[in-house]
């Protein structure tokens, strides 16, 4: 859920590749992976980037971070 900083400014949300909810971008991590062989950054939730989701050709590593 957003939170109300990023509910007053629209350009504070983003929406969750993995699972489409809106999200604030405070709680939110762009993870790079590859697109028809171009690097692409997508934008993840923390709760999906923690349960494992990576996009096609994500190489590296994610430190989590608690909530």
């Amino acid at each position: 859920m957003p939170s109300d900083k990023a509910k007053a400014n629209k350009a504070l949300t983003a929406t969750c590749v993995a699972c489409k909810k809106a999200v604030s971008t405070e709680s939110a991590v762009a993870l790079t992976g590859v697109e028809d062989g171009l690097h692409k950054q997508y934008v993840v939730c923390n709760a999906c980037a923690n349960g494992g989701w990576r996009p096609p050709g994500f190489v590296g590593m994610l430190s989590f971070r608690r909530e």
